[in-house]
């Protein structure tokens, strides 16, 4: 009983959360570049029932023992893109390609997003563009050593059941059989999913919609703390502030591409030019224009504030799956603020390295909140709140029956 009350409880606080998430999704409805978080929830850690025999030990269930909100993961769907007609407005047309996405093992050890379709190389391991794909534990870090191969065991019902569920965990056919196992570089099996050892393993796989590289606008942030770095930012809908600079909606230096390396210039800023007379501020290319008496409309100039010819309005790419947000329209890579040189999980383009993005001079993206979808899903929620709700309190009186009434005497 004890266990049906916190079990219960688990559930309505991870539902609390989740409310907060889908609350501020639309709170956010209108704010450009915004992008919908969805809450992800896990299971406590599951205790295995176990019969002890004299051959040894045999599973015989799973005893949930509630539930925790994870973490909220951003789902970053192009939102609609509308014509504004202001000159500081400039929306972000990612060109990302559709498809197949899956986390392969990188540089240094490290998962990055590969797109392709998942194929069976060498002893069965499964690939993507001939590199291994990456198993993760349960905080989503990299398991050295340790890849997934087909299970020749493994007899589906038929040829559309895929090797990988929807959460990245292996299928299985009727006779209890995973799509995939667990190898080594040599490609002995170490184990399965079926094992407790290697329960929490698994793959990740999605769309364009939450992995991938896609694009941002860097910004010039400064932390409570006096820190400063390097965030991103999709949320087009510039300002300028009293030294005629180009910030973000949180009054945040937007920060210049250099056009030959394709990096920002870190510590600099794009001064807009206040005797510009032209209509438009920026070129589709992200560079300035010039007005009928020769003025450009910015200069872009470095961290000691000199002028670079080559710096313009532009993007950096990041794996999305790396990112987390850091406020309203604010990003994070790899749960830091890029200082330094390194700018370590940006992409930068180049002419050799081109920019999957298109910049839209004028226009806004939208929002990708979903109102319909989100109403319907805290309804959901609410429901399920109140059924762990019922559940406690039934939970509770049958507490109150057996402190109480079981095991009185009557005299």
């Amino acid at each position: 009983m004890l266990r049906g009350i916190t079990t219960a409880s688990s559930g309505m606080l991870t539902d609390q959360r989740l409310e907060q998430a889908l609350a501020n999704n639309l709170a956010n409805l209108q704010t450009p570049g915004y992008k919908a978080v969805a809450g992800e929830s896990l299971s406590f850690p599951q205790q295995l029932i176990v019969a002890m025999k004299d051959t040894g030990s045999s599973v015989i269930g799973q005893l949930g023992t509630g539930a925790v909100y994870q973490e909220g993961v951003p789902y970053f769907g192009q939102g609609a893109i509308a014509s504004t007609g202001r000159n500081l407005d400039v929306a972000i047309q990612d060109n990302l390609q559709a498809g197949t996405y899956a986390s392969v093992v990188g540089p240094n050890n490290q998962p990055i997003s590969a797109q392709g379709q998942i194929t069976s190389g060498l002893n069965g391991r499964l690939t993507m563009n001939g590199q291994p794909l990456a198993i993760l534990n349960g905080q989503n870090q990299i398991v050295p050593n340790v890849y997934a191969a087909v299970n020749p065991a493994y007899k589906p019902a038929n040829s559309t059941v895929g090797l990988v569920a929807s959460d990245g965990k292996p299928n299985y056919d009727s006779a209890g059989n995973p799509s995939y196992v667990f190898v080594n570089a040599q490609g002995k099996i170490i184990g399965s999913s079926a094992s407790s050892a290697f329960a929490d393993l698994g793959i990740r796989v999605g769309n364009q919609n939450d992995m991938g590289v896609h694009q941002f606008f860097p910004v010039g942030y400064t932390a409570f703390n006096g820190n400063t770095g390097v965030v991103l930012t999709q949320d087009g809908h510039f300002s300028i502030n009293a030294k005629h600079q180009l910030v973000d909606v949180n009054g945040n230096p937007i920060l210049p591409i250099d056009s030959v390396t394709g990096r920002p210039i870190v510590g600099g800023h794009i001064n807009i030019n206040p005797n510009y007379t032209g209509k438009a501020l920026f070129a589709s290319n992200g560079t300035a224009l010039t007005d009928a008496q020769g003025q450009l409309s910015f200069q872009a100039v470095n961290a000691t504030g000199q002028v670079i010819s080559t710096g313009r309005l532009g993007t950096v790419g990041a794996d999305v799956t790396n990112v987390s947000p850091l406020g309203q329209s604010e990003y994070m890579v790899n749960g830091t603020i890029q200082s330094g040189t390194a700018l370590g999980g940006l992409t930068f383009y180049n002419s050799n390295n081109p920019n999957r993005a298109s910049l839209l001079p004028g226009e806004l993206e939208q929002s990708n909140v979903n109102q319909n979808q989100t109403m319907t899903e805290m309804d959901q929620i609410l429901n399920e709140y109140q059924a762990n709700q019922s559940v406690l309190q039934s939970e509770a009186q049958a507490l109150d029956l057996a402190t109480t009434d079981i095991g009185k005497v009557n005299i």
